[in-house]
């Protein structure tokens, strides 16, 4: 933001010192010193900066805060917010922004003043036009109308204009993307991770310490509900796992009775890939997140212990895909053999078909009736919460898509303003020689929207890197965000930038209507 906010600023000033060549050279000849001469120019972009500020930090201090620390109140168990100012951030922010108006000012007010009075009182003179070579092809450059020629030139003659266009416009754009590609991994990582990676619908928590036999009770209530396709008796126990510089994270070992149909349980493998992991005795399958937290991987081993401080050594055969928690699955005997205890079950995992919540709750009543049944736990009720919490936090990309996309609207303005301002003799002349408004708004207006369409397509790889650096940069321990952006997001981008295009071209076709080509023609001398 600061980068492109800094480039809008330049461009600004530097247009603005031009404009006034003549009153500045005028005062040179006087005998008025530089600085002072300057001072105009950076006390106007002094002024800019410290209002931006003001209002920037009402923003930051007030507005933002309020609206991000609620969107994460419904991640976290947080007090309310106290909104507190602190005079450090508020000079970081002050110098920042003064660097991104005052140094601009100073630049284009420094080249100015090195000229001598006399340069300086007359405009400066035009970019020398040449050959390109686009004419050097004439069965292209012949087939060309003149107004597609005129183009063609324009956007060669004037480099450093467009580039800056090109430039601001991919900056805003991969803004824009990036709010979206963070919304887009956010809200679909519930549906992945409840849908695609956990695929049974409950959970049932059986009591301690309770043997195969005690179980025959509960299993028989069980088999009562024909809604029930399939089951798994699971043994699933919490352990640490920690590493220097990482905090200490909960890791849950996940030891299936039986190990030929866990695919229709858990979906075991790796991101973007079909083949399907096995649990073996050679060695257990950890979740992605966990072993880029302990910077382990195939042929390694993770270290866990247990509140009785107790380590354990366990050999990792390949890693799989998941979202949220870490996960170590173990077949039976592995477990055994790392851990020398027998496997006694503690979780029964349940498939069934599409029900309503009524027959949740008149089952989840008749198992609770059972002496060994703790806790029933339905996926639809998590996968619902999880969901809400991760829509929540869409306030924030929303911010940043807001922002973004009044950023492009600024630098779209600015410099198309810019343009018309530099070339109103230009556009004058041709509109003596009869060009009608529209057609001289389009004489302008090609070459922004060529230059527009250049920085749209910039910036969708601009925004696929600063989208997958941010998610990485604002993923919690226990998550992990998918990098996805929809096609439908890109449309949305470029949309939204196309809109401002075109309500900037209104601005800038009213603007034009009212020229008066008599004074824009008349000489300097």
């Amino acid at each position: 933001f600061f980068l492109i906010a800094a480039l809008v600023s330049f461009t600004t000033m530097t247009r603005m010192v031009d404009e006034q060549r003549t009153q500045i050279g005028t005062l040179k000849g006087l005998g008025y010193k530089n600085f002072d001469i300057a001072l105009k120019f950076l006390v106007y972009a002094a002024t800019a900066g410290i209002t931006g500020t003001f209002v920037g930090l009402i923003l930051g201090y007030w507005l933002f805060p309020t609206l991000i620390y609620n969107a994460y109140s419904s991640l976290y168990n947080l007090p309310d917010i106290r909104l507190n100012h602190y005079a450090s951030y508020t000079l970081i922010a002050l110098v920042v922004a003064l660097l991104c108006t005052v140094g601009p000012a100073l630049l284009a007010s420094y080249h100015t003043l090195k000229e001598t009075p006399a340069s300086i009182m007359r405009p400066k003179a035009p970019k020398q036009g040449k050959r390109i070579f686009l004419e050097r092809l004439p069965f292209i450059w012949n087939r060309l109308g003149f107004n597609s020629k005129i183009t063609v030139r324009n956007l060669l003659r004037y480099k450093v204009r467009n580039s800056i266009t090109v430039v601001g416009v991919a900056g805003c754009m991969a803004l824009i993307l990036t709010g979206f590609a963070i919304s887009n991994s956010i809200s679909g990582l519930a549906e992945t991770q409840f849908s695609k990676v956990m695929r049974y619908d409950a959970v049932v928590a059986l009591q301690p310490n309770r043997t195969r036999s005690d179980l025959l009770s509960y299993e028989e209530i069980r088999e009562e509900y024909q809604e029930i396709s399939s089951h798994l008796f699971t043994l699933q126990e919490t352990y640490k796992a920690e590493r220097t510089g990482i905090t200490t994270q909960d890791v849950t070992i996940f030891v299936p009775e039986a190990t030929d149909n866990v695919s229709a349980f858990v979906r075991l493998k790796e991101r973007d890939a079909t083949a399907l992991h096995r649990i073996d005795n050679d060695g257990a399958i950890i979740s992605e997140k966990l072993a880029d937290l302990m910077a382990v991987g195939p042929g390694d081993e993770l270290v866990i212990r247990n509140e009785e401080e107790m380590t354990y050594r366990i050999p990792i055969d390949t890693v799989t895909e998941n979202y949220t928690g870490h996960y170590v699955y173990l077949s039976r005997n592995l477990y055994e053999s790392v851990f020398a205890a027998s496997f006694t079950p503690n979780t029964d995992l349940l498939v069934f078909e599409e029900t309503d919540g009524e027959w949740e709750e008149a089952f989840a009543e008749r198992v609770m009736d059972n002496d060994n049944v703790a806790l029933v736990t339905f996926m639809s009720v998590i996968h619902e919460a999880f969901r809400d919490t991760l829509e929540s936090l869409d306030v924030i990309t929303l911010v940043l898509i807001i922002s973004a996309a009044a950023l492009a609207f600024v630098v779209l303005y600015n410099l198309t303003n810019i343009n018309v301002s530099e070339r109103i003799r230009e556009l004058s002349t041709i509109k003596v020689l009869g060009f009608y408004d529209m057609e001289v708004s389009l004489y302008v207006y090609r070459e922004t929207f060529i230059l527009t369409l250049f920085g749209i397509l910039v910036g969708f790889g601009l925004g696929n890197i600063l989208a997958t650096v941010l998610l990485k940069m604002v993923e919690v321990d226990f998550m992990l965000f998918p990098i996805a952006i929809y096609p439908i997001s890109y449309v949305y981008s470029t949309v939204l930038t196309l809109l401002f295009s075109a309500i900037v071209m209104v601005i800038m076709h009213l603007k034009l209507k009212k020229v008066n080509m008599i004074e824009a023609l008349k000489s300097v001398e």
